[in-house]
């Protein structure tokens, strides 16, 4: 798909307002298919997550057993983010897009998806755990011992900035794994890293902009995500087309 990156004749490419309404254009008569997909996948994620918290109900195994569990279904499930980025990629590239298109990660490299994902699950790994386990614990103590319930928020939000920054860092990588498919997983991450240099704050800023959104769309319990999670990856992907095309320019104009 790199053939298909445009650049803009904007003064900003990256701004915020221009990517939502770049976003807003593209999704006229397209909602219908890229919700639908947000939607199986959310249903396929819940058949498959859901009977692995049975497990737990034998500790201490039972819930080691769970979190390698949980840990291995995430790993799995990059296949689907494949599939999930494809799709919002070729309708920002006026490609046909349809429902069934979150599967297409199965024969797009799927032990690609499964390396790049394990890296970004390993670096997640303890920050995503440990407060889970520890809301369990407080669970399971009938909800008396606060002091797992506090360590859990205190610990959340101690991780919160690495986490924020792993993700801003390897936001491109599927992107990228799509729009070169030469690249080795390895290659994929460095590159996103080195495409995000400079710019890791415009996304952090963009993330952050659709919070509100994300709160009506669980407010409205869940029927309004329907069309934030379209919206919010559908501006995404036009982030990654402009930033590379800015990269692109830069690039050119050093080279001059």
């Amino acid at each position: 798909m790199n053939d298909q990156t445009t650049t803009t004749g904007t003064a900003s490419p990256l701004k915020r307002s221009v990517l939502k309404g770049k976003a807003r254009a593209a999704l006229l008569g397209h909602y219908m298919p890229l919700s639908s997909a947000f939607l199986s996948l959310a249903i396929l994620q819940y058949i498959i997550t859901a009977p692995s918290g049975l497990i737990q109900v034998h500790p201490p195994f039972g819930t080691i057993l769970y979190y390698a569990v949980t840990f291995a279904i995430s790993v799995f499930f990059g296949i689907f983010q494949v599939g999930i980025t494809g799709l919002f990629l070729s309708n920002s590239c006026h490609q046909p897009v349809y429902a069934g298109g979150i599967f297409s990660g199965f024969w797009h490299e799927p032990l690609k998806a499964i390396q790049i994902q394990l890296v970004l699950s390993l670096l997640l790994c303890i920050p995503e755990i440990v407060p889970s386990l520890l809301f369990s614990l407080y669970l399971q103590s009938g909800r008396v011992n606060m002091v797992y319930l506090y360590a859990a928020a205190g610990i959340s939000i101690v991780f919160l900035p690495f986490v924020l920054y792993v993700k801003t860092l390897y936001s491109q990588v599927f992107f990228i794994m799509l729009d070169f498919p030469e690249l080795s997983a390895k290659e994929c991450l460095k590159r996103s890293r080195r495409l995000m240099k400079g710019h890791k704050w415009q996304y952090f800023l963009l993330m952050v902009s659709f919070l509100p959104w994300l709160m009506g769309g669980f407010l409205t319990c869940g029927i309004g995500l329907l069309y934030v999670y379209p919206y919010q990856k559908q501006t995404y992907a036009y982030f990654y087309l402009e930033l590379v095309s800015l990269k692109s320019a830069e690039a050119a104009g050093a080279k001059a």
